[in-house]
């Protein structure tokens, strides 16, 4: 199995036009921002603006790989699961705001580590809880913010699933404590 194969063939697809761009997410993605972790498969966004642009690149690539073993398609004989930018706005961002790297002689973009810390925390398994943890230390605190603000939902899901990874209680909405009452005496003269 090797991972600059797969890479070669979705930069062939960008190429040839099947697909207009894509970013790496997922532990191969983190790896350019922390020590390696064991991963057996590659997952990709891929740049559409409808399910229809995607369900024909999809079928395109699928004609093209080297087999499927349930929902991923077999590229240089890694398993690579291929998601449509479509599914929420912040698989968009994370395409057209990644990094641009090297794997071996072959350049991909992977999603920034604060795109991977909103993934992994929307995911939220344990291996995701634990991936922040290795990736906050390298996260830009300002463009995490940043992100949080555009993508979080209403409840504030992911700050307070962030938080609770730092070991900071968040309230959420509505849970706020009433302010102290002022009618106590202050401190004497």
């Amino acid at each position: 199995m090797a991972f600059i194969d797969a890479v070669a063939a979705l930069n062939g697809f960008k190429r040839r036009r099947i697909i207009r761009d894509y970013a790496i997410i997922g532990a191969v993605a983190a790896t350019a921002y922390m020590e390696p972790i064991f991963t057996e498969d590659i997952d990709v966004i891929i740049l559409v603006d409808t399910d229809e642009e995607y369900l024909k690149a999809y079928g395109i690539i699928a004609g093209q790989a080297e087999g499927q073993e349930g929902m991923h398609l077999i590229l240089g004989g890694v398993p690579i699961q291929l998601f449509p930018s479509t599914i929420m706005p912040l698989y968009r961002d994370a395409v057209e705001q990644a990094n641009k790297v090297r794997i071996d002689n072959a350049r991909s973009k992977v999603a920034t580590a604060e795109h991977l810390i909103l993934l992994y925390l929307t995911a939220n398994r344990p291996r995701d809880r634990l991936r922040v943890g290795y990736l906050i230390e390298d996260a830009d605190e300002s463009k995490l913010q940043s992100l949080l603000e555009r993508f979080d939902d209403q409840q504030k899901t992911l700050a307070v699933r962030l938080q609770s990874l730092r070991g900071i209680s968040v309230p959420r909405q509505g849970e706020m404590a009433s302010p102290p009452e002022t009618d106590e005496p202050g401190p004497e003269t």
